[in-house]
């Protein structure tokens, strides 16, 4: 990956006046993207909407605010937390980096039975190779970097994980962090890697004397990620370095419970009522207000780790900048993945029941976590830093998690020249009010910001401009929402107003600017399920079917009804697995393009591909699979569907593309003097058992074999760095 040219070097002597002087090292940056966070769970947010004081106390995030700048229209870029951590780290919209949501990632699109008249369009699960990354350009700029905490943006065997997207200090598939000086595997309170998180079996009698939560000084239960991130701290202060910390705290996320008993009983007494004996619901779900004390103490506690790491930094001193301390040149931000839940069911009571209870109350906001309305995505923002404004309040200018990458970057001291593709802008102006538009990197000021979430109930592609908001329902015959809604949030911050039919020329400009950007990024919605079994969808009767299907060597293909009485097919795509033996991990699968023409799909086998299946769209946004699907009734959403395939073009197309390639790369590593011997003794392998007839448990070792030593050259010849060899780990 390409990164621009750094600056001069903020440690460098800068000549003022004849006078050499040391100018500030580049400042550290510590970010708490905290989980589900809503925009009213923070005091100094609810206080400036209801004027009186909150139920939930945040003191440390109020002084915050109080030493730096908060943002009133602060946005997360998805309603969910994959997708919107997803965006935050490459720095582009959702449809831009292709993860929509959380559950359905990295699988056949599939309806969940044949009453459901539409499904999920088809999203990946993690960050894709190639994609722009803060960690890589933060360490570009010369940082050391760590991430402690949930990530939730790799696939389905924890491929790409932190260290794998750039970070030094993380930690690998088995959640074990790669810092032996700072992290004991046989420590239980260290490999707590859920902290405060980690759920009890009951989360009264099994919640406050579990021995990895031991109180400590201030009477707070022991928190792992908290100590991790304040001991890393400590630990590369010391270096000549500057750091960026990613600490994500799996707090407040349901299912709702806390491990601080004493502030559990503290906001009990604050509602006035005798602590909970019975785990079950205990806050109407109906009843407005914060009123949940076990949401407020689980709040409390992300108050309290935000606290902490504050502490630590102003207890710290910075070699880097003697007579200082680290909180003297260090941006702390604070902000959340989506807005907070309204109301759950997590918790059976003692006569077994489920009953639903009231999490957190984002009034006057509608809606909350997974709503495209103002509940699900406007979300608290706080920064505090050198040259921030103490108590500054940013009211009108909306930003973006999106922005933090270009932002980080400027403080970095890089500039962004357009190079990594990013869609987010550098705020730091803003944070030091030098302006209050917020610019791309070449200077023009951006006016909209998008939202794509296509999933579920809650299906909308959203447009907001100039405080305007229009709403598209991509989900039309399971979203009982109007087609189009559009509300001025200057007027009408709770969405209650539909005005698309009163300002008619304000919708279609909204709607234009909104589908042209949606085609930009081929930006997929919900399709109609061609099974619906609950009445006549339009177009259903029309929907083509495939005749037949086949390959020869890597090249497959699918035939498809044309004519009078069916419908024209729009779109098509392959998708294919290349996790080798899929009966060891989860299964994954991955878009590849299709040629149509009429009557006909094509594709090429990608190298290394065990199983695949065409996607045909029709005009009527039907989807069509080239061979029959299992209902989710028969296989649920987890399990794997090759194996289930009638034919899947399994196996060997892929280990075709696959000995093509190898032998391919032979050539050049050959002329290059490279030692070559195992991959020629696995390329002969895969090509003897290509000649045999396809059995899995051969066919799915010759892949994996040919595979792991082919990525072995990766960087010496073109064929290794292929992106599908790198979706999982070698031996995987």
């Amino acid at each position: 990956m390409k990164f621009p040219l750094l600056r001069l070097a903020a440690t460098a002597l800068l000549l003022h006046g004849g006078t050499m002087l040391q100018a500030a090292p580049q400042p550290n940056i510590v970010h708490i993207l905290v989980d589900d966070l809503g925009w009213q769970d923070v005091a100094c947010y609810y206080r400036t909407q209801h004027q009186h004081e909150p139920f939930y106390e945040t003191p440390n995030m109020d002084r915050m605010a109080e030493n730096g700048m908060r943002f009133m229209q602060a946005y997360s870029p998805a309603m969910t937390c994959a997708p919107s951590r997803a965006a935050y780290m490459t720095g582009q919209f959702t449809p831009h980096n292709g993860m929509y949501h959380v559950n359905m990632g990295g699988r056949i699109p599939r309806a969940r039975g044949d009453t459901k008249p539409q499904m999920d369009p088809y999203y990946v699960t993690r960050v894709m190779p190639g994609k722009p990354a803060i960690p890589k350009a933060m360490k570009a700029a010369g940082y050391t970097t760590a991430h402690v905490g949930k990530w939730h943006i790799s696939g389905v065997n924890y491929d790409p994980g932190p260290l794998d997207l750039g970070f030094d200090f993380s930690f690998d598939k088995h959640h074990d962090y790669n810092d032996p000086e700072l992290y004991d595997p046989n420590d239980p309170k260290q490999t707590n890697f859920s902290a405060l998180f980690a759920q009890p079996k009951h989360r009264l009698k099994d919640a406050f004397t579990d021995p990895r939560f031991p109180l400590l000084e201030d009477e707070r239960p022991y928190d792992s990620m908290t100590d991790l991130s304040q001991r890393w701290i400590t630990k590369v202060s010391q270096q000549d370095k500057p750091f960026f910390l990613n600490l994500c705290p799996s707090l407040v996320h349901g299912p709702v419970m806390t491990r601080d008993k004493k502030r559990l009983a503290h906001y009990c007494e604050k509602l006035g009522i005798p602590f909970p004996t019975d785990q079950g619901s205990i806050s109407d779900p109906n009843k407005p207000g914060q009123h949940n004390p076990y949401y407020a103490s689980m709040v409390d506690s992300v108050d309290w780790i935000v606290g902490q790491i504050i502490k630590t930094l102003e207890e710290t001193d910075d070699v880097r900048n003697p007579g200082h301390k680290l909180i003297d040149n260090t941006y702390v931000f604070v902000s959340a993945d989506n807005g907070a839940a309204q109301n759950l069911g997590n918790w059976r009571d003692a006569e077994g029941k489920m009953r639903r209870e009231k999490v957190s109350d984002n009034t006057p906001l509608r809606q909350g976590k997974g709503w495209a309305y103002e509940g699900g995505c406007r979300i608290p923002f706080i920064a505090m830093g050198p040259g921030i404004k103490p108590g500054s309040v940013n009211e009108d200018t909306p930003i973006n998690l999106i922005d933090l990458f270009p932002t980080f970057m400027a403080i970095g001291g890089m500039e962004n020249d357009g190079s990594l593709d990013i869609d987010g802008c550098n705020i730091f102006p803003i944070l030091k009010e030098q302006t209050q538009v917020a610019k791309f990197h070449d200077g023009k000021e951006r006016d909209t910001l998008y939202w794509h979430y296509p999933v579920l109930n809650g299906a909308f592609s959203t447009i907001q401009r100039d405080n305007w908001k229009l709403m598209k329902n991509t989900g039309i015959h399971t979203n009982p929402a109007p087609e189009i809604q559009l509300f001025n949030l200057n007027e009408d911050l709770s969405e209650t107003t539909n005005l698309a039919e009163q300002y008619p020329e304000k919708t279609r400009q909204l709607l234009a600017a909104l589908d042209a950007w949606l085609e930009k990024y081929d930006a997929g919605v919900p399709y109609n399920n061609a099974d619906y079994q609950k009445g006549d969808l339009p177009g259903q009767q029309n929907v083509p079917a495939v005749t037949d299907r086949g390959f020869e060597k890597d090249h497959v293909w699918v035939n498809f009804e044309t004519g009078v009485g069916k419908t024209e097919v729009a779109e098509a795509f392959f998708l294919y697995t290349v996790n080798g033996d899929l009966r060891k991990i989860e299964e994954e699968w991955f878009r590849a393009p299709a040629k149509l023409s009429d009557g006909r799909v094509e594709a090429k086998a990608q190298p290394g591909m065990t199983h695949g299946i065409f996607c045909l769209i029709d005009a009527n946004n039907f989807l069509i699979y080239s061979e029959p699907v299992p209902a989710w009734e028969e296989i649920a959403t987890f399990k794997p569907l090759a194996f289930t395939l009638e034919d899947g073009y399994a196996y060997k197309p892929g280990l075709y593309a696959l000995i093509q390639l190898s032998g391919s790369a032979l050539q050049g590593l050959n002329q290059q003097g490279q030692n070559t011997t195992t991959l020629e003794k696995a390329l002969l392998a895969a090509k003897g058992v290509y000649g045999k007839p396809v059995e899995e448990k051969a066919y799915a070792a010759a892949i994996q074999n040919l595979r792991n030593e082919l990525v072995g050259f990766k960087g010496l010849t073109p064929e290794a760095d292929t992106e599908c060899l790198h979706y999982f780990s070698a031996n995987d």
